[in-house]
Protein backbone atom coordinates (compact mmCIF):
# COMPACT_ATOMS: atom_id res chain seq x y z
CA UNK A 1 0.00 0.00 0.00
CA UNK A 2 1.54 3.07 -1.10
CA UNK A 3 0.50 5.98 1.59
CA UNK A 4 2.07 8.70 -0.19
CA UNK A 5 0.25 8.16 -3.47
CA UNK A 6 -2.81 7.95 -0.77
CA UNK A 7 -2.01 11.49 0.79
CA UNK A 8 -1.28 13.03 -2.61
CA UNK A 9 -5.45 12.11 -3.54
CA UNK A 10 -6.14 14.02 -0.52
CA UNK A 11 -6.63 17.73 0.60
CA UNK A 12 -3.06 18.55 1.88
CA UNK A 13 -4.38 21.63 3.49
CA UNK A 14 -7.07 19.49 5.64
CA UNK A 15 -4.43 16.33 6.35
CA UNK A 16 -2.46 18.80 8.38
CA UNK A 17 -5.57 19.93 10.45
CA UNK A 18 -5.40 16.42 11.67
CA UNK A 19 -1.79 16.29 11.87
CA UNK A 20 -1.52 19.05 13.64
CA UNK A 21 -4.90 19.06 16.31
CA UNK A 22 -5.21 15.08 16.27
CA UNK A 23 -1.59 14.25 17.03
CA UNK A 24 -0.60 11.73 13.94
CA UNK A 25 3.27 11.56 14.09
CA UNK A 26 3.70 9.56 11.23
CA UNK A 27 1.94 9.29 7.86
CA UNK A 28 0.19 5.96 8.69
CA UNK A 29 -1.54 7.49 11.50
CA UNK A 30 -2.53 10.21 9.96
CA UNK A 31 -4.12 8.31 7.35
CA UNK A 32 -5.98 6.10 9.76
CA UNK A 33 -7.01 8.72 11.94
CA UNK A 34 -8.58 10.55 9.10
CA UNK A 35 -10.15 7.62 7.36
CA UNK A 36 -11.62 6.58 10.76
CA UNK A 37 -13.22 10.42 11.38
CA UNK A 38 -14.43 10.04 7.86
CA UNK A 39 -16.23 6.83 9.02
CA UNK A 40 -17.56 7.92 11.85
CA UNK A 41 -18.67 11.36 10.21
CA UNK A 42 -20.70 9.59 7.51
CA UNK A 43 -22.69 8.01 10.12
CA UNK A 44 -24.71 11.26 10.64
CA UNK A 45 -25.91 11.33 6.89
CA UNK A 46 -29.24 9.68 7.58
CA UNK A 47 -29.98 12.29 10.32
CA UNK A 48 -28.93 15.22 8.82
CA UNK A 49 -31.62 14.17 6.30
CA UNK A 50 -33.92 13.25 8.33
CA UNK A 51 -33.72 16.91 10.13
CA UNK A 52 -34.06 18.62 7.22
CA UNK A 53 -36.41 16.83 5.41
CA UNK A 54 -38.75 17.33 8.77
CA UNK A 55 -38.26 20.91 9.12
CA UNK A 56 -38.88 21.63 5.57
CA UNK A 57 -42.02 19.55 5.09
CA UNK A 58 -43.08 21.18 8.85
CA UNK A 59 -42.57 24.54 8.12
CA UNK A 60 -44.01 24.37 4.44
CA UNK A 61 -47.61 22.49 6.08
CA UNK A 62 -47.32 25.42 8.69
CA UNK A 63 -46.83 28.30 5.99
CA UNK A 64 -49.45 27.14 4.38
CA UNK A 65 -51.99 26.75 6.77
CA UNK A 66 -51.47 30.21 8.29
CA UNK A 67 -51.31 32.12 5.29
CA UNK A 68 -53.92 29.99 3.23
CA UNK A 69 -51.51 29.66 0.09
CA UNK A 70 -49.31 26.60 -0.59
CA UNK A 71 -47.01 29.10 -2.22
CA UNK A 72 -46.54 31.15 0.29
CA UNK A 73 -43.10 31.64 -0.19
CA UNK A 74 -43.28 34.11 -3.40
CA UNK A 75 -46.31 36.23 -1.60
CA UNK A 76 -45.39 37.09 1.90
CA UNK A 77 -41.94 39.60 2.41
CA UNK A 78 -38.83 37.09 2.26
CA UNK A 79 -34.93 38.45 3.17
CA UNK A 80 -33.21 39.36 0.31
CA UNK A 81 -30.98 35.83 0.36
CA UNK A 82 -34.08 33.86 0.96
CA UNK A 83 -35.70 35.22 -1.93
CA UNK A 84 -32.48 34.51 -4.20
CA UNK A 85 -33.01 31.10 -2.55
CA UNK A 86 -36.65 30.85 -4.27
CA UNK A 87 -35.68 32.30 -7.44
CA UNK A 88 -33.13 29.57 -8.02
CA UNK A 89 -35.43 27.04 -6.65
CA UNK A 90 -38.05 28.49 -9.46
CA UNK A 91 -35.45 27.83 -11.88
CA UNK A 92 -34.28 24.75 -10.95
CA UNK A 93 -37.81 23.59 -11.26
CA UNK A 94 -38.13 25.10 -14.41
CA UNK A 95 -34.99 22.78 -15.66
CA UNK A 96 -35.83 19.53 -13.93
CA UNK A 97 -39.47 19.34 -14.36
CA UNK A 98 -40.85 22.18 -16.69
CA UNK A 99 -43.48 24.60 -16.11
CA UNK A 100 -46.08 22.68 -14.57
CA UNK A 101 -43.81 21.98 -11.60
CA UNK A 102 -45.76 22.25 -8.35
CA UNK A 103 -44.66 23.96 -4.98
CA UNK A 104 -43.66 20.28 -3.57
CA UNK A 105 -41.15 20.47 -6.33
CA UNK A 106 -39.80 24.36 -5.45
CA UNK A 107 -39.81 23.89 -1.69
CA UNK A 108 -37.73 20.29 -1.89
CA UNK A 109 -35.39 22.56 -3.79
CA UNK A 110 -34.88 25.18 -1.21
CA UNK A 111 -32.27 25.07 0.76
CA UNK A 112 -31.35 24.32 4.87
CA UNK A 113 -30.49 27.65 5.54
CA UNK A 114 -33.91 28.71 3.86
CA UNK A 115 -36.00 27.02 6.63
CA UNK A 116 -33.69 27.84 9.35
CA UNK A 117 -34.32 31.39 7.83
CA UNK A 118 -38.05 31.11 8.54
CA UNK A 119 -37.63 31.01 12.56
CA UNK A 120 -36.26 34.27 12.62
CA UNK A 121 -38.29 36.63 15.14
CA UNK A 122 -39.56 38.71 12.39
CA UNK A 123 -41.91 35.57 11.27
CA UNK A 124 -43.19 35.95 15.12
CA UNK A 125 -44.99 39.90 14.56
CA UNK A 126 -48.75 39.60 15.77
CA UNK A 127 -48.93 43.16 14.28
CA UNK A 128 -48.03 42.23 10.53
CA UNK A 129 -50.56 39.11 9.33
CA UNK A 130 -47.38 38.28 6.73
CA UNK A 131 -45.21 38.02 9.27
CA UNK A 132 -47.32 36.14 11.99
CA UNK A 133 -46.93 32.33 11.33
CA UNK A 134 -44.90 31.58 14.66
CA UNK A 135 -47.70 32.70 16.72
CA UNK A 136 -50.38 30.17 15.68
CA UNK A 137 -48.32 27.38 14.21
CA UNK A 138 -45.24 27.23 16.72
CA UNK A 139 -46.45 24.24 18.90
CA UNK A 140 -47.67 22.69 15.73
CA UNK A 141 -44.82 22.46 13.63
CA UNK A 142 -42.73 21.69 17.00
CA UNK A 143 -45.12 19.48 18.93
CA UNK A 144 -42.47 19.09 21.97
CA UNK A 145 -40.68 22.53 22.02
CA UNK A 146 -43.31 23.71 24.79
CA UNK A 147 -42.21 20.79 26.42
CA UNK A 148 -38.44 21.17 26.69
CA UNK A 149 -39.26 24.59 27.47
CA UNK A 150 -37.36 25.76 23.69
CA UNK A 151 -38.72 28.81 22.56
CA UNK A 152 -38.60 30.41 18.81
CA UNK A 153 -35.43 32.04 19.33
CA UNK A 154 -33.50 28.91 20.62
CA UNK A 155 -34.77 27.20 17.95
CA UNK A 156 -33.49 29.50 15.39
CA UNK A 157 -29.88 29.45 17.15
CA UNK A 158 -29.61 25.49 17.52
CA UNK A 159 -31.14 24.94 13.81
CA UNK A 160 -28.93 27.72 12.86
CA UNK A 161 -25.67 26.04 14.48
CA UNK A 162 -26.66 22.49 12.92
CA UNK A 163 -27.10 24.18 9.60
CA UNK A 164 -23.33 25.23 9.59
CA UNK A 165 -22.18 22.07 10.78
CA UNK A 166 -24.15 20.51 7.60
CA UNK A 167 -22.44 22.56 5.25
CA UNK A 168 -18.99 21.51 6.59
CA UNK A 169 -19.94 17.72 6.44
CA UNK A 170 -21.21 18.00 3.10
CA UNK A 171 -18.16 19.92 1.65
CA UNK A 172 -16.06 17.27 3.19
CA UNK A 173 -14.50 19.84 6.26
CA UNK A 174 -13.11 18.72 9.17
CA UNK A 175 -16.73 18.58 11.05
CA UNK A 176 -15.33 17.37 13.88
CA UNK A 177 -13.31 20.49 14.97
CA UNK A 178 -15.21 22.34 17.70
CA UNK A 179 -14.11 26.04 18.89
CA UNK A 180 -12.51 23.75 21.87
CA UNK A 181 -11.51 21.04 20.32
CA UNK A 182 -7.73 20.43 20.97
CA UNK A 183 -7.00 16.71 20.81
CA UNK A 184 -8.42 13.28 19.61
CA UNK A 185 -10.76 12.95 23.28
CA UNK A 186 -12.19 16.48 22.63
CA UNK A 187 -13.05 15.79 18.84
CA UNK A 188 -14.94 12.83 19.75
CA UNK A 189 -16.76 14.29 22.09
CA UNK A 190 -18.08 16.83 20.18
CA UNK A 191 -19.27 14.72 17.64
CA UNK A 192 -21.00 12.87 20.18
CA UNK A 193 -22.56 15.89 21.20
CA UNK A 194 -23.17 17.12 17.91
CA UNK A 195 -25.47 13.66 16.96
CA UNK A 196 -27.49 14.16 20.24
CA UNK A 197 -28.39 17.58 19.03
CA UNK A 198 -29.40 16.14 15.74
CA UNK A 199 -31.42 13.71 17.83
CA UNK A 200 -32.94 16.44 20.36
CA UNK A 201 -34.00 18.65 17.66
CA UNK A 202 -35.71 15.75 15.70
CA UNK A 203 -37.49 15.30 19.01
CA UNK A 204 -38.72 19.00 18.70
CA UNK A 205 -40.36 18.51 15.34
CA UNK A 206 -41.78 14.58 15.85
CA UNK A 207 -41.68 12.08 18.58
CA UNK A 208 -42.06 9.08 16.07
CA UNK A 209 -39.12 10.26 13.48
CA UNK A 210 -37.11 10.64 16.86
CA UNK A 211 -37.69 7.03 18.10
CA UNK A 212 -37.51 5.72 14.36
CA UNK A 213 -33.52 6.38 14.91
CA UNK A 214 -33.46 4.55 17.66
CA UNK A 215 -36.00 1.31 16.89
CA UNK A 216 -33.55 1.15 13.34
CA UNK A 217 -30.10 0.98 15.54
CA UNK A 218 -28.59 4.42 14.12
CA UNK A 219 -28.15 5.64 17.52
CA UNK A 220 -26.72 2.32 18.68
CA UNK A 221 -24.36 2.34 15.72
CA UNK A 222 -23.34 5.69 15.96
CA UNK A 223 -21.89 5.60 19.77
CA UNK A 224 -19.81 2.35 18.56
CA UNK A 225 -18.41 3.82 16.19
CA UNK A 226 -17.60 7.24 17.59
CA UNK A 227 -14.69 6.37 19.77
CA UNK A 228 -10.78 6.56 20.87
CA UNK A 229 -10.76 2.85 20.21
CA UNK A 230 -12.05 2.75 17.02
CA UNK A 231 -9.25 5.37 16.32
CA UNK A 232 -6.65 2.86 17.74
CA UNK A 233 -8.24 -0.17 15.39
CA UNK A 234 -7.81 1.91 12.39
CA UNK A 235 -4.40 2.58 13.30
CA UNK A 236 -3.45 -1.08 13.87
CA UNK A 237 -4.70 -1.90 10.67
CA UNK A 238 -2.05 0.38 9.22
CA UNK A 239 0.89 0.28 11.54
CA UNK A 240 3.74 -0.58 9.19
CA UNK A 241 4.30 -3.68 11.08
CA UNK A 242 0.76 -4.96 10.51
CA UNK A 243 0.75 -4.44 6.65
CA UNK A 244 2.53 -5.90 4.18
CA UNK A 245 4.63 -3.42 2.74
CA UNK A 246 5.26 -5.02 -0.35
CA UNK A 247 1.42 -4.78 -1.25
Amino acid sequence: MDLEEIKQGLSTEKLETYRQVLDCKSDSELIAVYMAMQSIMSQFFSVVQLLEVTLRNSIHKSATECFEDDEWYKRIPLSQESRKQVDFAEQQCLKDVGARYTSNDLVSRLPFGFWVHMLHRDYNNPRNRDHNLWQTQLDKCFPNAREKRVKLNTLFQKMGALNKFRNRLFHHEPAWKGRSTRNRVDAIEFLLKMFNEHTDAIYLLSTSKRELITVLGFEEKFNQECNIKNLERFESLLAPESRNTGD
